[in-house]
């Protein structure tokens, strides 16, 4: 019976060890690849005053990353907003408001049939952030998408704040 419990122990240090490694990798690859030049981020992100509207689902378990994420690596002006509210009058100002921060989920599914035409299904969710630059209409996509949401977000946000810093 020890020897069963130890190697459970070995294996639940190593399922922790791989998941926190590959969330630092994909954060990582998500920094280099998040860029002006991969068109990822506008060029002129930070010239202006704008308030970066970042968009929540209402969903506690998501909005708290992004919350977490922005506020720690983002640090021009920026408000959390509704998907529903970001067209409302509060909003309206395409000056104030330029740019739109928001989520597209990618949804993977993988259908399988064995020799007793048994059917399996598997579904596959991951993120892929972008940019809207609401006075031009122009969408600027990361080329990086994970199930890592936080890590891209970090990433992301990472990479905005050396571009605003850059532009003022």
């Amino acid at each position: 019976m020890k020897l069963k419990n130890y190697y459970l122990a070995i294996c639940s240090v190593a399922l922790l060890f791989l998941s926190t490694s590959c969330g630092q990798f994909v954060k990582l690859m998500a920094v280099s690849a998040i860029k002006i030049e991969k068109g990822a981020i506008p060029p002129n992100f930070g010239k202006d005053e704008s308030t970066l509207i970042c968009v929540i689902t209402g969903k506690k378990s998501y909005d708290k990353h992004v919350k977490k994420q922005v506020s720690n690596e983002y640090h021009g002006k920026y408000e959390f907003v509704l998907r529903d509210q970001v067209n409302s009058d509060k909003y309206k100002d395409k000056s104030k408001y330029r740019y739109v921060f928001d989520l597209n989920t990618i949804h993977k599914s993988r259908a399988t049939y064995n020799t007793t035409t048994t059917y399996y299904s598997d579904i596959t969710t991951t993120a892929s952030y972008y940019i809207l630059d609401r006075r031009t209409n122009i969408v600027y996509r990361s080329p990086v998408t994970s199930s890592f949401y936080s890590k891209l977000i970090q990433a992301y946000m990472i990479n905005l704040e050396a571009v605003r810093l850059k532009n003022q």
